[in-house]
């Protein structure tokens, strides 16, 4: 006996006792636990080996880790089908030591077990279909029976083997999991670490934002991708991502001459554009500055009312720098912005966002590597606020820095560990990294110091009254991060590759703070260009959105390779538009005037002749409507692009 023991024996024996009962608690959970692995892992390996093509790329390492990586997102599965039945198991009632008691939860488990394999098997015959896990299509097809159940006809003999199979392997698990003899009493000590364990496990980890299904494209390909996630996770993530629009399908090609993209040599993947090199010469570098809630009005060379006097260093770039005066954000999150600016997949009312969208889409990363550039990103944030870090990886940009990355260098009188960091060590910090390095370069910045709660300012950044919500506390913050962006361009000019960078200014989304029902208001953002030895300052008045940032940048940098987007060149000729989201309401931006569709109807039409033409606004309404159902189209059928691009 040791000295704790011999001097207090009576709370040795209840530790020891407690200790006793949770380890034998948790003997019982684990052991439901890893049947479902077990059932997972199958279900993985089966896809892996029964669609050989789609995995022809991945290396036999990279499927052991698709086993390894998988895991984190089959236990988070496991968590949440088991979690009802298994708070009921544990709780720390006498009945619940019963054997009568324990068997009928078991059974109820055993039921889940059965469930879960059925809805495994569909969303492995449905992975031929479109090469991805099963995700809102379960709330279509529960709402079409027929379809259902003409689906069910079709395998009635592997249905009748399961049905022959479940009863006989179900008196193998009651007898396994809920024997005669039992050990473990149940207690609240016990009920309480095994609740918080589960809830640890389904949220993927401790860390800040709960495990997505983007998490599981950080680590290679697409495919890999694929193979990591299950369809249960899929399917439950997409199911709770927002409420889906079931649209009507559509002619592509139909489709593709509305919006006025070129009609495609790849039917399969419409989309896909093969970039060639125009000529030979010194390759360019492209830092793209996403700031905070920038919004038009608040620009004073942009804004031809009210001059607020925050923006002198903006105004400057702006007067020698070619400006777009037609940009709108896609929507009107930040979550959005980013999905549009470094994805091209533009947000759309009953379509998830991209953390929780499975989906083969074009890596910029990955163009980027291939004609030799290095990709960068640095935020003022911490890493993983807003899903950031997810959105930066599964893009396949390399580098990623953040609030942890950089020490202060102000002092700044209040709110200094604020999560939403600080926009002049960001540009720093980014100058710095890019400093001493002879590689081209793409590079994005995202200042989110102007983004509420606005802390007070030290001078000279006090001009306004300062309010945690007010208008005041933005402009003193916007004149902040003004000043930072002025003297990161300082900074920049004293580099070498300084002459041969195309600097692109913009915003996450419009102030949602302070703002009229003016729809151009909520969604008209900045898009400012500055590189005075290659594109000449002037004023276009091209229709535009954060969707076609990255096909403009491929024309900027001369890229050589496959992409898929939506999205036109701003350098294009031909006219174009921007498509906005509104809740569950689209807009449409063009030079005929603003339409805000419901997807059933026209809510609005604002002519931009003030002449109510129902020619234009029917034109307005095919468009909108067009985009809308082809994005949605190629999405659900995981046809956006080629799932080895």
């Amino acid at each position: 006996m040791n000295y704790f023991q011999i001097k207090f024996p009576l709370i040795s024996n209840i530790l020891w006792t407690h200790i006793r009962n949770i380890y034998s608690i948790l003997l019982e959970v684990l052991q439901f636990y890893l049947v479902f692995i077990i059932l997972f892992q199958t279900f993985r390996i089966l896809i892996y080996v029964n669609y050989p093509d789609l995995f022809a790329n991945l290396q036999f390492f990279e499927f052991i880790q698709s086993i390894f990586l998988g895991l984190r997102f089959d236990l988070s599965s496991i968590s949440a089908i088991l979690f009802i039945p298994i708070v009921f198991y544990i709780i720390p009632f006498n009945y619940s030591n019963s054997l009568m008691y324990r068997r009928i939860i078991s059974s109820i488990i055993y039921i889940q077990l059965c469930a879960t394999t059925i809805f495994l098997t569909a969303d492995f015959f449905y992975f031929s279909f479109v090469k991805r896990h099963i995700t809102n299509e379960v709330l279509f097809l529960l709402n079409d029976s027929k379809y259902l159940m003409s689906e069910v006809a079709s395998h009635i003999g592997l249905l009748i083997t399961y049905c022959v199979l479940f009863p006989f392997f179900y008196f193998f698990f009651i007898r396994k999991t809920a024997p005669i003899t039992h050990h473990g009493k149940r207690s609240i000590p016990a009920f309480i670490i095994i609740i918080l364990f589960m809830i640890i496990i389904g949220r993927g980890g401790i860390q800040i934002k709960p495990i997505a299904i983007i998490d599981a494209y950080q680590h290679g390909s697409a495919n890999l991708g694929h193979l990591i996630l299950n369809g249960f996770f899929t399917a439950s993530h997409y199911s709770f991502a927002g409420n889906f629009i079931e649209r009507p399908k559509i002619d592509e090609t139909f489709a593709l001459n509305i919006i006025d993209l070129p009609k495609t040599n790849n039917p399969q993947y419409p989309l896909e554009k093969n970039y060639t090199k125009k000529e030979t010469e010194k390759k360019k570098n492209v830092v793209v500055i996403i700031v905070e809630s920038l919004t038009y009005k608040y620009i004073d060379y942009l804004n031809e009312g009210k001059k607020y006097g925050v923006t002198p260093n903006i105004d400057k770039i702006a007067s020698e720098g070619l400006v777009f005066s037609n940009f709108f954000a896609n929507g009107q999150r930040s979550i959005e912005g980013a999905q549009a600016i470094l994805t091209g997949i533009p947000p759309l009312p009953g379509i998830p966002d991209i953390i929780s969208l499975s989906v083969n889409y074009s890596r910029l990363g990955e163009l980027a590597k291939a004609n030799n550039y290095r990709t960068i990103f640095v935020t003022s944030t911490l890493k993983e606020s807003f899903s950031l870090d997810l959105m930066v990886y599964a893009s396949g940009i390399e580098e990623y820095y953040g609030r942890e990355d950089y020490n202060l260098l102000l002092n700044y009188p209040e709110a200094r560990e604020r999560t939403l960091g600080w926009d002049y060590e960001t540009f720093m910090l980014l100058s710095d990294k890019l400093s001493g390095h002879s590689q081209p370069f793409i590079a994005f910045v995202n200042a989110s110091s102007d983004h509420t709660p606005f802390p007070r300012m030290q001078e000279p950044f006090t001009k306004y009254t300062h309010g945690q919500e007010s208008e005041g506390g933005y402009l003193n913050m916007l004149n902040y991060t003004d000043w930072a962006i002025g003297e990161f361009m300082t900074k920049m000019s004293k580099q070498q590759y300084f002459n041969d960078t195309v600097f692109i200014i913009t915003a996450d989304h419009a102030l949602a703070h302070f703002q009229t029902d003016d729809p151009y208001g909520k969604f008209k953002i900045p898009l400012i260009l500055y590189s005075p030895k290659h594109i000449s300052k002037g004023n276009s008045e091209r229709y535009a959105s954060q969707i076609d940032i990255i096909p403009s940048m491929i024309d900027i940098l001369n890229l050589e390779g496959k992409f898929s987007n939506i999205g036109t060149s701003i350098f294009a000729p031909s006219d174009n538009f921007a498509i906005t989201k509104e809740g569950s309401l689209l807009n449409i931006f063009a030079k005929e005037g603003f339409l805000q569709h419901s997807l059933q109807q026209v809510l609005k039409f604002i002519p931009s002749q003030n002449t109510e033409d129902e020619n234009l606004k029917n034109e307005l309404s095919e468009k909108i409507q067009a985009f809308d159902q082809l994005t949605y189209q190629l999405l659900t059928e995981n046809r956006w692009a080629h799932p080895n691009k």
